[in-house]
């Protein structure tokens, strides 16, 4: 099971993400350069399916204990029904997930795919 991440006040969430951005575009220009270097090393070789990153949200949004914020990263758009065959063969039957990609407006980062999962152990078990 994916990590679960403790979320953080949303005033302190605003303001660590303000003086991480701005430390990280100093530092990296913008943050996709920053992922790229530091978080997304992903396979040169070509595949029939796009490879993905599986990695905990950085800035989590907050919710229930026992619910991982996850971002799934690729380099390109992924379909649902991909999407869902992945975390049915890293997970199995025994969690369950929603999953979303964020309208473009609102996107932090635009010009890397990436789908936002919320992940947690099957209730009905």
């Amino acid at each position: 099971m994916a990590p679960y991440v403790e979320p953080i006040p949303e005033a302190t969430i605003a303001s660590e993400t303000f003086t991480w951005e701005e430390e990280t575009l100093d530092q990296y220009g913008s943050i996709e350069t920053y992922l790229l270097k530091e978080k997304l090393h992903f396979p040169k070789e070509h595949t029939p399916q796009p490879p993905v990153i599986l990695l905990p949200n950085d800035f989590p949004y907050a919710v229930e204990p026992g619910i991982s914020h996850l971002l799934m990263w690729s380099q390109t758009a992924l379909h649902k029904d991909y999407v869902e065959e992945i975390l049915l063969s890293r997970y199995g039957k025994d969690y369950e997930w929603v999953f979303w990609v964020n309208p473009v407006e609102i996107q932090s980062v635009r010009r890397l795919p990436h789908v936002h999962i919320f992940l947690r152990g099957r209730l009905d078990n």
